[in-house]
């Protein structure tokens, strides 16, 4: 299992040693460092997904003028401040190692050799909590201007692709109580509403907004797992040129390259695995809304799995009661199936579309000193929500001295 330690960025004190998970949750107050955390994590991955695609030098890119610190602070918007000379980054990944310490280090990037034959294309997308933009800002593509391509410029391009999937004649039903659905005519967004009308997602609601590029994007990403990326010809042959196999294209005339010859380098493009990092699910959700978002990003997450050689995996930052709930439904699920995998009352209650392994689900609570706890408890299996729910503490407490007052003799 990959894994992750960040000590001394920002907020973080230390996250301790973070295993990836198929699904791994993170909570904790404002600007507790929850979407560091994620913002590193994702580029870690990313990084490692260039290195597992691309060539020899790649590594040696990231590993020369401090370009990894560099592309970390503009892409994911990461303040220098952030940084000190106690600053580490520890990251184990599936095919190579990364390690950052200090402000003034180059990152140190080493490939696992024993695994590096077995590296694969991943679809990575990072779907931030200003995803709102794409419906409340008109042609948001052309008036968006980021002087270095930066994550929400990232966020923009990636919906523009993804969307294109879904049209009049293949909507994809939102994440919503009522009957919503999505369709893009003419590179126009559209929500059909429940009473058959279409409306523009501009005068769609805020949930609407929110949810949309979840379940668009979800579903998608998750869904070109197992396919080959559309490149051109002269794509692949520049890529066959770079890569180790570069002999066969000096042998000929690049026009007599066959298809035969493309073929390793098509199937080493194909995507094994797909990772969504996603900010507050919950954003403008109601309640229910909230429970049918995560249920839905769970069953893109097992297709997805039925279908790659690798793991695929979503990240998730919240603040929501309700998403932490609905996960200890899943773990629930997962721990009774596993106890009594042949009771047959066990199929009436248990959804198989969302049913995961309890080791697949893992959540972390950021405390006040900026450190990592873990809040899964394998006795029950389920999540702890005391840390999230400290209001209804201060509820009882308060209602409870009131009615001391007017009750007591």
């Amino acid at each position: 299992m990959a894994t992750i330690r960040i000590k001394n960025l920002g907020p973080i004190k230390d996250t301790g040693l973070i295993g990836l998970t198929d699904v791994l949750l993170v909570i904790g107050r404002q600007s507790s460092g929850k979407s560091t955390f994620m913002k590193v994590l994702c580029y870690c991955r990313w990084i490692e997904k260039k290195v597992m695609t691309s060539f020899e030098n790649t590594i040696q890119s990231y590993t020369h003028n401090k370009r990894f610190m560099k592309e970390l602070k503009q892409f994911h918007r990461v303040d220098e401040m952030y940084f000190g000379d106690d600053t580490e980054i520890m990251y184990d990944g599936d095919v190579i190692t990364i390690s950052l310490t200090g402000t003034n280090q180059n990152a140190k990037i080493v490939r696992k050799q024993d695994a590096w034959d077995d590296r694969y294309n991943s679809k990575l997308s990072y779907i931030p909590a200003e995803r709102n933009l794409i419906s409340a800002v008109r042609n948001i593509d052309s008036t968006y201007k980021s002087k270095e391509r930066d994550s929400i410029f990232n966020f923009i391009h990636e919906w523009y692709e993804a969307k294109m999937k879904y049209d009049l004649d293949n909507k994809i039903d939102l994440s919503l109580t009522d009957d919503f659905k999505y369709f893009n005519d003419e590179g126009l967004d559209y929500v059909m509403l429940p009473n058959g009308k279409p409306i523009t997602s501009f005068y769609a609601s805020s949930g609407v907004q929110s949810i949309m590029p979840i379940d668009v994007m979800s579903d998608y990403n998750m869904g070109v797992v197992g396919k080959i990326v559309k490149f051109s010809v002269t794509d692949l042959v520049n890529r066959l040129m770079e890569s180790l196999d570069a002999d066969v294209v000096k042998q000929k005339e690049i026009g007599s390259i066959t298809e035969e010859d493309l073929a390793p380098i098509r199937e080493r493009m194909k995507y094994q695995s797909a990772q969504l990092f996603i900010e507050e699910p919950e954003q403008n959700l109601y309640p229910d809304a909230q429970r049918l978002l995560v249920q839905n990003i769970i069953r893109r997450l097992k297709v997805a799995q039925s279908v790659g050689k690798h793991r695929s995996m979503i990240v998730l930052t919240t603040h929501s009661p309700y998403v932490l709930s609905t996960l200890n439904v899943l773990m629930a699920d997962a721990a009774a199936n596993e106890k009594r995998p042949d009771d047959e009352r066990l199929k009436e209650i248990v959804d198989e579309t969302t049913l995961l392994q309890t080791d697949a689900i893992s959540a972390y609570f950021i405390n006040k000193d900026g450190v990592f706890e873990d809040i899964k408890d394998m006795e029950i299996p389920m999540l702890s929500g005391i840390d999230l729910d400290s209001v209804s503490d201060w509820v009882d407490d308060h209602i409870g001295r009131i009615n001391e007052i007017l009750y007591a003799e």
